[in-house]
């Protein structure tokens, strides 16, 4: 291919041409938010994660008499932990919080008259992913 010699309208169509290509890289990435993974947990205890997810979480419901006690144990601490039913947050402060090396252990106890009416699920939020354990059932 033979060389063109550079003339304005040319430099202002490369120029223009860039200005557009930054400014749709700036505009995506300022506006970019990555939708939430939401992670099911079934079960009373187990691990808890996906193939996908660079989260994995080992969890426990417990019972004992009048209360119910929830710990989970993972690399990170959530920054969110709350009950969902019906899109409702109300959320939740861990009682008790663990460090074992790499392991972070935070558990939750509640008295059973303290539990949010109608309580479905308990859901913790890591980042972009977030884990939903499904409340046990009453026996």
């Amino acid at each position: 291919m033979a060389a063109e010699k550079l003339t304005r309208g040319r430099l202002a169509q490369i120029i223009v041409m860039l200005t557009l290509l930054v400014v749709a890289f700036f505009w995506r990435t300022l506006v970019y938010t990555p939708g939430l993974t939401i992670i099911d947990c079934e079960g009373e205890r187990g691990f808890c994660g996906t193939s996908q997810s660079q989260q994995a979480i080992a969890f426990s419901w417990r019972k004992e008499q009048n209360s119910v006690i929830f710990s989970a144990t993972s690399d990170q601490k959530p920054h969110l932990a709350y009950w969902g039913e019906e899109g409702n947050k109300q959320i939740e402060i861990s009682d008790q919080q663990d460090r074992d090396g790499e392991k972070i252990t935070l558990t939750w106890q509640w008295k059973t008259q303290d539990l949010p009416r109608d309580a479905m699920s308990f859901n913790l939020v890591f980042d972009q992913y977030q884990f939903k354990f499904n409340y046990p059932k009453s026996e």
